[in-house]
């Protein structure tokens, strides 16, 4: 089983000019899992925590270089992994272009969505966790995987490009799109910026330990707050195509519509993002929850 599902996560893979989208920064990848965790079954959360949390003197199913992952860090683990070209066959799993914007030039027929893309990897993670996985490991590098794309596919930025004369061939999903922040941010295009949430976690990273724990349990608990499970039934829609066609809308109507091409973000921009990314946010952790409840039901696998 180990050697099919190897073979099926590199099929198909393909190289795209997007692949230095990174998604949201650590800190909102990690908010999106400590939701879900808190959201999850006892079935699920038992699943969770036996393929994740591993003791101190045992090797971890899931880690890279130096790296070990528990339950809300392997949401970060594709990213850590990104930078080294050999895992390059990965990169389009991070997005998809999805009805393209055409600014000032003529709209082409012959672009769009690559035949492996975040859509894609979803279903089939999905499906195939359903199904069942042999080993522990494959299983656990396929909750790395889903953790992660959950993420991506609700951050607007990682569903549509733009065409334009300046990016003829796209703007990567706003890669090419320059904003203009203090250099203290280091965020110098449109795609960071939605990255960062419009900057609502700052921008100064967060420490895998328990200082950082705490602070995205924080910033968890905010969101939680702001966006309760309780007030978004459509926490509940498991259909990728869905949450594809919302972070679309959003970034054609909002993200790229209310800023011009090397413009700062103004006030109002800026908190429009933070509360949008806020809310998807929230709504990837939701459905994480409730994707991984599905898979998990209260019958326990037998111990392997």
């Amino acid at each position: 089983m180990k050697k099919i599902v190897r073979a099926l996560i590199l099929s198909g893979v393909l190289l795209l000019p997007q692949a230095t989208a990174f998604g949201w920064h650590d800190a909102g990848h990690m908010v999106v899992a400590q939701i879900a965790y808190l959201g999850l079954s006892p079935a699920a959360k038992r699943e969770v925590d036996r393929l994740l949390l591993v003791a101190p003197d045992k090797r971890a199913l899931v880690f890279y270089c130096d790296k070990k992952y528990d339950p809300i860090t392997i949401a970060v683990w594709m990213d850590d992994f990104k930078s080294d070209s050999l895992n390059d066959n990965y990169a389009n799993w991070h997005y998809i272009n999805y009805k393209p914007l055409f600014d000032g030039v003529p709209e082409r027929a012959n672009v769009g969505p690559e035949p492996t893309n975040v859509l894609d990897r979803l279903n089939w993670l999905i499906n195939t966790l359903r199904a069942g996985v042999e080993k522990d490991k494959d299983e656990a590098e396929l909750l790395g995987f889903l953790f992660h794309l959950v993420g991506d596919v609700h951050q607007p930025m990682h569903t549509t490009t733009r065409y334009s004369p300046k990016n003829p061939d796209g703007d990567a999903g706003g890669n090419g799109f320059a904003v203009q922040m203090p250099a203290e941010t280091r965020i110098k295009n449109l795609h960071s910026f939605w990255d960062s949430a419009g900057g609502q976690f700052g921008f100064d990273g967060v420490t895998r330990d328990a200082a950082g724990a705490t602070r995205i349990r924080g910033f968890a608990d905010r969101i939680m707050k702001d966006f309760p499970a309780s007030a978004m039934p459509e926490r509940k829609t498991l259909d990728v195509q869905q949450w594809v066609d919302e972070s679309n809308t959003l970034a054609r109507k909002v993200a790229y519509a209310k800023i011009k091409d090397g413009d700062a973000p103004a006030k109002s921009y800026t908190d429009e993002t933070q509360k949008i990314t806020a809310r998807r946010i929230a709504l990837a952790g939701y459905r994480l929850a409730e994707v991984l409840n599905s898979i998990y039901l209260e019958q326990p696998k037998p111990v392997k």
